[in-house]
Parts: structure tokens; sequence; C-alpha cells
């Protein structure tokens, strides 16, 4: 879990942190510290507090907060979705392609 960072990165105070998510610094140390885990509805509350997603707060992802369907335009949904029928190889191409356009 990356609370400890992600409150250490605001300068938060875990009572602070605590009062906003409507817990208790004990319970907070103790998420910190692993020794509990947060119910569904707090890792929520943290995750809206930190404007990351669960995943990333959670650890399990290294994306702090992914594109939805509605951050994307139809055009650029329709490009996504056409990527991910590329082989590895096609993508490694594509991508150097748009890097060398962005270069530019």
């Amino acid at each position: 879990m990356r609370l400890k960072e992600l409150r250490e990165s605001r300068g938060e105070s875990q009572q602070s942190l605590a009062m906003k998510v409507n817990s208790s610094q004990a319970m907070i140390s103790r998420f910190e510290l692993g020794i509990s885990y947060p119910d569904v509805q707090t890792v929520i509350a943290l995750s809206k507090h930190y404007g990351v997603s669960t995943d990333y707060l959670l650890g399990v992802s290294d994306i702090k907060l992914p594109y939805t369907k509605s951050d994307l335009s139809e055009k650029e949904q329709d490009l996504l979705f056409q990527f991910k029928k590329l082989n590895d190889t096609q993508k490694e191409k594509a991508a150097a392609y748009i890097q060398g356009m962005l270069d530019k």
C-alpha cells in the first residue's frame, strides 16, 4: 500500500488524514505499517482524497490514474483498440513512429 508515501508527499499528518477519511490516527498508522487493511469504503475515500486509482493506492498498479473510456474521444478509443490488435514487434514500431513525431 502506498498510503504513507502519498500522505507524506502532501505533508499531511496521520491525524489530519484520519479526520478527512472518517478514520482514526491509530488506524492510519496500522494501515501504513501493514498491520491492518482498510475496508472498501476507506480505500475509496483515500483514493479520492489523493486523486489516484484504488489499484495505485493498494500497490497493484504503477499507474496513478488510468484513462477511462470517457476521457478519450471516439477516434482515440478506436486507435487504442487497433493498437491492441498488433503483435509486440508492431507495437514497438508504432510507438517508435509516434515518439519520432513527438520529437520533431
